[in-house]
């Protein structure tokens, strides 16, 4: 948030995400971190965790991948906000929100509860409220999602893929969710 009160959403954590796993070795949070929906939270003691991620080589390198998968999802982020254009840009953030919530076991289908409000998803795309809305609406006008509220659901995977031009590898599925089956038409037909 800069100083005039302007928010920026530059992540969004889902159930399971573990959250700011920097601060196991930096001292000071730089970024602040709200709650969408309810939720539990389990309080790992700081050092606790340091000394078990530096003692046990497995814990060690299940966090290192953790914060490399965030930082790759934040790359992709900066391509979405600086190089997609509005309809690219929604179509891309349902994709991920979805695979990310099926990866955790949250949906088992394309239709989903988004997390967000209109003005949240402007926020983490860098558009309006107002913008969003009217690419919601022409999305879904073209066939690609229904959508009611928060609720979203998918109606062609295979076009708001190609819209939003998501391709998952940056998310990792193989490393952090190797339970899911193989290519995504098998998730979201």
């Amino acid at each position: 948030m800069t100083v005039h009160g302007a928010r920026q959403i530059v992540s969004i954590h889902l159930a399971g995400d573990l959250l700011d796993l920097q601060h196991l070795f930096l001292n000071i949070a730089d970024h602040s971190v709200q709650a969408l929906t309810e939720l539990e939270v389990a309080d790992i003691d700081r050092d606790a965790l340091r000394e078990m991620a530096l003692e046990r080589p497995a814990v060690g390198q299940a966090l290192w991948i953790d914060g490399l998968v965030d930082a790759s999802i934040y790359r992709e982020w900066v391509l979405n906000v600086g190089r997609r254009d509005a309809r690219a840009r929604i179509a891309h953030i349902l994709c991920e929100i979805a695979v990310r919530m099926h990866a955790a076991g949250v949906i088992d289908a394309a239709d989903f509860h988004l997390p967000m409000t209109q003005e949240q998803l402007g926020d983490a795309t860098g558009m309006t409220s107002v913008h969003v809305n009217r690419t919601l609406k022409a999305l879904a006008k073209d066939g690609l999602i229904d959508h009611s509220g928060r609720w979203i659901a998918i109606q062609d995977w295979n076009k708001i893929r190609r819209e939003g031009d998501f391709n998952p590898l940056y998310l990792h599925l193989d490393q952090v969710a190797p339970h899911l089956p193989g290519p995504l038409s098998s998730m979201f037909p």
